[in-house]
């Protein structure tokens, strides 16, 4: 049987529902989330936060004016201390009341993150506590940033390595 009522409906349907769609992909791409509370999130003029993840538990993160993160991007602070080859917190001594790590394990400060201006974090990027990164920086797609990445840069890799000059592309 064919279906009479097939066009009639998708055109009567497209246009009341285009701005819930819009509103619900907005929400779904263009929503960062915040875990931890010791730290802070200081974000700069026109910056794009796309589906990143900021993780507060060890330090704050500071992100300049006009710089834009790609989907799935972790700036993370977190940490969690060993001792003696294992995790703090499950030391012999100590009741084990937190699973991922009380506060003799995860530290509150100490690990800040700052990205400078102009800068474009690509999708994928995991950034961990402790690191700088410059003005009008590119880092390539799925790098992880440990150490810190000067301005002008363009770094790429596991884990990231400067591979050339913003200025010069």
């Amino acid at each position: 049987m064919i279906n009479r009522f097939g066009p009639w409906l998708k055109i009567r349907l497209r246009s009341p529902l285009r701005p819930l769609i819009r509103l619900l992909m907005f929400y779904i791409y263009d929503t960062s989330i915040i875990i931890g509370s010791s730290g802070q999130l200081y974000v700069g003029k026109r910056c794009g936060l796309a589906n990143t993840v900021f993780n507060l538990s060890s330090g704050s993160i500071f992100i300049g004016d006009n710089t834009i993160f790609s989907n799935n991007v972790m700036v993370i602070t977190g940490r969690h201390l060993f001792k003696n080859g294992s995790r703090a917190s499950l030391a012999p001594e100590l009741e084990r009341k937190y699973i991922g790590g009380g506060p003799e394990e995860v530290p509150t400060s100490g690990f800040d993150i700052h990205i400078g201006s102009g800068t474009w974090i690509a999708a994928g990027v995991v950034i961990s506590g402790g690191v700088t990164i410059g003005d009008n920086v590119i880092i390539g797609a799925n790098s992880v940033v440990t150490k810190d990445i000067p301005s002008f840069s363009f770094a790429g890799g596991v884990p990231a390595k400067i591979l050339g000059d913003t200025r010069e592309i």
